[in-house]
């Protein structure tokens, strides 16, 4: 796994590709909505306190890239770390892990993928999540459990690292992918195992602060799961409550920036192209994170790929923690 895929060419054709792109397009410009368009239910002021819950970033590959892949508006004269990262979450009910990021047969995995898609999806490689995290270590005497966002090649990778392990994903999100094939950010080879646990998310009808829907993961309101239909049909965003001030939200590939919340904007049309799914989905998905903002300045809202929203004491080994 000591492989490295240059990012060279593939950055010099997709800058080339996007400045025409953007010369004869017109941007696909999102106007926000207000915050007092959406209901916000309240979430208990008080949860279960839980001593022992922290969270760590797993960082399993990274990239460079313009800015302007990421989000509509950007420079193509910047660029941008991305990151491949894995959400460790310990908890005293268990270990559950947000995504599982670039696993150990991604170089294999890759050769399914389309000639393009190959030219503009680069990686280097660090460290599958399965080989870096000492689960006794960061999360000692816990079952280990995976909720993906979704089931895109690079959120997907690791699964079958792991074995015997319960696997949630959202409701429609293994059905499109199985029907998507090796197209649109699937590669089927990551998760036909015949052995893959896997577990559907059972949202419930309890309103989240402005989703409809959520998931209690540990019944005690410190993991919260709520359906982002868009990016792909059951996209699945974590909220993670520490108590306090100190509540994230990791968003999954609604956007692949926090500029793409606060402005808000689109991913550069070449990008939306390969892999986004429901546009207007997706656009809804976008002005309900941008009104959440502004609903809860205090939230911290990291996207799966924005290594600069990484919070540096999290990166493993180090850990966040609620004590």
């Amino acid at each position: 796994m000591n492989k490295k895929t240059k990012i060279g060419a593939s950055v010099i054709l997709l800058a080339l590709t996007g400045i025409v792109i953007t010369s004869i397009a017109t941007h696909n410009l999102i106007k926000p909505l207000s915050a007092s368009t959406f209901t916000f239910s309240h979430p208990p002021a008080v949860f279960e306190e839980n001593d022992e819950l922290k969270f760590s970033l797993v960082i399993t590959a990274t990239v460079v890239a313009p800015e302007a892949a990421m989000f509509e508006g950007g420079r193509w004269t910047k660029s941008r770390k991305m990151g491949h990262a894995v959400v460790a979450i310990c908890h005293s009910d268990g270990l559950l892990l947000l995504d599982t990021g670039l696993g150990r047969d991604i170089d294999v995995q890759f050769e399914d993928m389309s000639f393009f898609s190959k030219l503009l999806f680069s990686y280097e490689v660090l460290e599958p999540a399965v080989d870096q995290l000492d689960t006794e270590g960061f999360c000692p005497g816990r079952s280990l459990q995976i909720a993906l966002s979704h089931l895109h090649w690079d959120h997907a990778s690791g699964v079958e690292d792991f074995e015997n392990i319960p696997v949630w994903t959202g409701p429609a999100e293994r059905t499109g992918a199985i029907l998507s094939g090796n197209k649109k950010g699937y590669l089927q080879s990551q998760f036909d195992g015949a052995d893959i646990n896997w577990q559907t998310i059972d949202y419930t009808e309890t309103p989240y602060l402005n989703y409809d829907k959520s998931f209690d993961f540990f019944k005690d309101g410190t993991v919260i799961l709520v359906p982002m239909k868009g990016h792909t049909e059951g996209s699945v965003g974590l909220f993670l409550n520490m108590g306090g001030n100190r509540n994230y939200f990791f968003s999954g590939d609604t956007t692949w920036s926090l500029e793409g919340f606060q402005r808000p904007a689109h991913k550069h049309a070449l990008m939306r192209a390969f892999v986004d799914g429901d546009i207007d989905a997706l656009e809804y998905e976008i002005k309900r994170v941008n009104a959440l903002m502004e609903y809860q300045p205090s939230l911290i809202v990291i996207p799966a790929h924005d290594y600069q929203t990484y919070p540096q004491e999290a990166i493993y080994p180090d850990a966040i923690s609620s004590k």
